[in-house]
């Protein structure tokens, strides 16, 4: 392997994305910011991208997605964002963190191939593929028919920005209210209305809220009005989403399918007390330090929200798990995970040639 390993990374998206798979990206940038041993380029074809990244990212080299096509630029290439969206010379990383292209296809002909076209590229082409937890490295595997040893698992840890104590602030309307959370809602894998029809049954009186960060479709709007629930929907800034963590009594995620459960280890890190469903990545993601639930039960989610409402010994005790969780983890490991798979890489090739 060359002294100085020559990194490309397919960053269009990252001018976009300041959350999720972006986190992570900055974060591998920043563990190799000051590391001679790595030369990272970004690739972005769009010149407003393009721009984007140079002013984020000032004495980063920003390249057109061709430079990655000429043999011997790169060592290495890694595609962070679900899939391989053009051919390279070099030997590739390449992300797939979820079935759901293939297991819950898009109805639309167009949007579906576009979902589809850079996985099945990356199953046809990427040296390695990288995914989210053990769940997904099985489901991508059968929906893609590619060996299990074939794909690596990078658990993600949640960013330093997320942790307990701070003088973040809840909007005005919520203050003096006690509140369930729920994170995204519009796909039906996230199964909301579990938590309409459990919070149209647990909560009580005019203080007591269900608060949505995104929007409700039109359907379960009406479907929460027909119980009687009081929801919340609002667009949350980081710095909001992490007030709404801290002073939640119970973040409900009821997702029938998710790769890995983001908001359950962010949520958890800011010491809120989670409920998540019992399927997918989802126990993974919880570590043993949220309660786990049937999707299908509304009346058992009614009755654990009730009970972090009620019991404050109860409420206490699991934002303690969940805070411990990861008081002392290295939320770094994830990012140094990546740069050591992408060394290996370019290591393997040398020794190939």
């Amino acid at each position: 392997m060359p002294a100085v390993l020559r990194v490309a990374v397919d960053a269009a998206n990252l001018a976009h994305d300041r959350r999720g798979i972006g986190r992570l990206v900055r974060g591998v940038l920043a563990a190799a910011a000051d590391d001679e041993r790595y030369a990272i380029s970004l690739l972005a074809d769009k010149r407003g991208d393009a721009r984007a990244l140079e002013a984020e990212f000032p004495g980063r080299s920003v390249r057109s997605s061709g430079s990655a096509r000429r043999a011997g630029r790169y060592d290495v290439v890694w595609f962070p964002f679900n899939g391989m969206r053009y051919s390279v010379a070099a030997p590739s990383l390449v992300a797939i963190n979820d079935a759901f292209a293939f297991t819950e296809p898009h109805r639309a002909a167009v949007a579906r191939f576009r979902e589809q076209a850079p996985i099945l590229r990356a199953a046809r082409e990427a040296t390695r593929v990288v995914t989210i937890s053990h769940w997904s490295r099985v489901e991508v595997a059968r929906a893609l028919g590619l060996s299990v040893t074939r794909i690596d698992v990078i658990v993600p840890a949640p960013d330093p920005f997320w942790f307990p104590a701070s003088g973040d602030e809840l909007p005005l309307a919520l203050r003096g209210c006690r509140f369930a959370l729920v994170v995204g809602a519009r796909e039906p894998r996230k199964n909301v209305r579990v938590a309409l029809e459990a919070c149209g049954r647990a909560l009580r009186g005019d203080r007591e809220w269900l608060v949505v960060v995104g929007a409700l479709t039109e359907a379960d709007r009406a479907f929460a009005r027909a119980r009687g629930v009081r929801a919340g929907e609002i667009a949350a800034s980081d710095p909001c989403l992490r007030a709404l963590y801290r002073h939640a009594g119970a973040v409900l995620v009821p997702s029938l399918a998710e790769g890995f459960g983001l908001v359950v280890v962010e949520a958890m890190a800011c010491g809120a007390p989670v409920l998540a469903a019992d399927a997918a990545a989802l126990p993974e993601a919880a570590g043993g330090a949220a309660m786990l639930l049937d999707p299908h039960e509304p009346a058992a989610w009614a009755a654990a929200i009730r009970l972090l409402f009620d019991d404050a010994g109860a409420a206490s005790a699991l934002r303690a798990r969940a805070a411990g969780r990861f008081a002392s983890s290295d939320r770094r490991a994830p990012a140094r995970a990546i740069l050591a798979l992408l060394e290996q890489l370019a290591r393997d090739a040398a020794r190939a040639r």
